[in-house]
């Protein structure tokens, strides 16, 4: 299947995955709201930024990246991967992706898992990072119909291999035996129950869900036995008054290695004053092995 047809399959599967959609991804893939995001332009601002580089900038980028993450974070092996596939699409390295290194980078000092689900990705940062870090392993995207348009978008700009074996689930009993990225919309999520998913990561979107689909996909973690890494806002409520909470996910039934804080992902930049803020709530991330 090529890029082409997987887009208009996933077009023609929105409305399919509505019922899976939280007030927040409502409001925010509506086109009457003034705040809409083009998932069919991967420069737009959808799930993340696509921030195309620029000479100067780039400087101003690696000064408050210093300033926030510090030096060391420029020598990182999966930083100078990101950084050559970057370049190749003349893409800046920003926030969003250095929390992804720093997650690749813990990580790998733990686990070498051969199969790996990237839940609520965004702007191809946990696919690419998952590839680089681990690519001999099988990854699956699970993601809102949309969301893997726009990601569809950028992969196929890049030249990682992924892209030339990608198969799109369209429904929950496929034979996904011959691929090594495999594109999961939401709404057909079940397909990964039973798959021995090493790794399942989540990285700011479960705290954009319904509680229902979050406890869903805790069930499909839990049935793999697998190791999560979570990293979502303490606690967040969405635009229809449904609250998110952290430490009531459905955390039972697991060894915590890490269970705390989130360090790297507590400010942010940008250039204009104060230049360096606080995100809007407390950020935790856990790793977890479910047994």
């Amino acid at each position: 299947m090529n890029s082409e047809e997987i887009v208009e399959k996933l077009k023609r599967n929105i409305k399919l995955s509505n019922k899976n959609k939280s007030s927040y991804w409502q409001k925010h893939l509506d086109k009457k709201d003034e705040g809409f995001l083009d998932y069919l332009d991967e420069n737009k601002v959808i799930a993340g930024a696509f921030i195309k580089k620029n000479f100067i900038k780039n400087y101003l980028h690696v000064f408050f990246q210093t300033l926030i993450f510090g030096h060391k974070l420029f020598s990182k092996d999966i930083y100078k991967k990101y950084k050559n596939v970057f370049d190749t699409i003349d893409r800046q390295i920003n926030s969003d992706t250095i929390r992804h290194i720093f997650t690749f980078d813990l990580i790998k000092k733990n686990i070498k898992p051969k199969k790996i689900c990237i839940i609520g990705d965004g702007k191809i940062n946990g696919l690419l990072g998952a590839h680089l870090s681990f690519p001999n392993a099988k990854i699956f995207s699970c993601n809102l119909s949309e969301v893997l348009i726009n990601e569809n978008l950028i992969i196929n700009k890049t030249e990682i291999e992924l892209k030339n074996s990608m198969k799109l689930i369209e429904s929950e009993d496929e034979n996904d035996a011959n691929y090594k990225l495999i594109l999961v919309p939401s709404n057909f999520k079940n397909f990964l129950y039973n798959k021995n998913i090493d790794l399942f990561i989540n990285i700011a979107s479960f705290q954009e869900m319904m509680n229902e689909e979050v406890n869903n996909y805790f069930d499909l973690i839990k049935n793999n036995k697998s190791y999560l890494y979570c990293c979502n806002r303490e606690y967040k409520k969405l635009y229809d008054g449904e609250e998110l909470i952290f430490d009531k996910y459905p955390w039972n039934n697991c060894n915590k290695i890490i269970f705390e804080n989130c360090p790297w992902f507590q400010r942010y930049y940008s250039f204009r004053f104060p230049f360096i803020n606080k995100y809007d709530g407390n950020i935790k991330h856990a790793f977890v092995k479910f047994n």
